[in-house]
């Protein structure tokens, strides 16, 4: 009979821790991790006789297996729910990458629209998303175009992703990434950043001027510093207060582009910006800049990536 009742009672506290689990595996998340991060020239190791990959001279070679591995070892402990990336050559690679180097991460969601980089004669570079949280859809600007004083018009260069996400307990989070103009292209390209910024602030005040409550991230690699003309742009659009969050690395540095071998200096390029009814619900005041072990991120990519946190409302308004 002792012997019963005590199956009895491990049976039932089993069961009990069981059910637990699967409570705390359902609940909503009480914070959101997002996060941006150029991973540098992410190229696969098949030609695409269509753009200039397979171009070491153009540094679209194959990225190593152990720079994959670094980069691996760096996103899973960034560790975010939504990772924004920039320099991924197509979606059949990113996802490859997923269900080999990141497993444990449970990003089912990967979301990659070739963009205006991806033509012929082109170096083939897309913005991308992995997200564990819900995906509700995706949307590319690629086919827009800001007319120029001479007559002429230009695109985004690479896109501008807007993509909405739905976690669970959150309000709809709409969520841009964009991969700005390098600075390699000196005064030409700089004119071309702001006039990028300014095509999507356009399409920023279009679909949200109206809506002060709207949850919204601008995130990527800015290719310019705080203090620059086009970094303005986004936090002066009319009805659409975006300010830039402060992001500094566990050793108080801001930067953000680190490349000793290119013989440029360290640089803050890569931003996260909010909109005030989501800034509210930042954990603390600025984002962290991963840089934790130099060396693997140094092997990983020439960008770190940057991330924030946003706590759980206590009432969600109806999406």
């Amino acid at each position: 009979m002792k012997s019963s009742l005590a199956i009895f009672r491990c049976g039932f506290l089993l069961l009990a821790v069981v059910i637990v689990s699967r409570a705390a595996w359902a609940a909503p998340l009480a914070t959101l991790r997002i996060a941006t991060y150029n991973v540098a020239n992410m190229f696969d190791r098949y030609d695409d006789p269509y753009t200039e990959d397979s171009v070491p001279a153009r540094g679209t070679s194959p990225k190593s297996a152990r720079a994959l591995y670094a980069l691996a070892r760096v996103i899973k402990a960034v560790n975010a729910d939504v990772l924004l990336l920039q320099e991924v050559e197509n979606r059949n690679f990113l996802a490859e990458f997923n269900a080999a180097y990141l497993d444990g991460l449970n990003y089912k969601y990967v979301v990659l629209l070739e963009g205006n980089n991806s033509h012929i004669g082109d170096r083939g570079i897309d913005v991308a998303l992995l997200s564990r949280v819900p995906v509700y859809s995706a949307t590319t600007y690629q086919y827009q175009q800001h007319p120029l004083p001479n007559g002429t018009s230009v695109r985004f260069s690479r896109d501008l992703l807007h993509v909405r996400i739905r976690p669970e307990g959150f309000p709809e989070l709409h969520v841009f990434t964009l991969h700005a103009p390098s600075r390699l292209g000196g005064e030409a390209a700089a004119v071309r950043r702001i006039t990028e910024a300014t095509l999507a602030a356009k399409i920023l005040r279009e679909i949200f001027a109206d809506n002060t409550n709207a949850w919204i991230l601008v995130g990527g690699d800015f290719n310019d510093d705080e203090t620059s003309a086009s970094l303005a742009v986004f936090t002066s659009i009319p009805g659409v207060p975006l300010r830039r969050v402060p992001a500094v690395d566990a050793r108080g540095g801001t930067a953000t582009w680190i490349s000793p071998s290119s013989g440029f200096e360290p640089a803050t390029l890569d931003h996260l910006l909010l909109s005030p009814a989501a800034a509210r619900y930042l954990v603390q005041k600025h984002a962290v800049i991963w840089n934790a072990d130099p060396r693997l991120a140094e092997e990983a990519s020439d960008h770190r990536p940057v991330y924030l946190d946003l706590r759980r409302p206590t009432r969600v308004l109806a999406k």
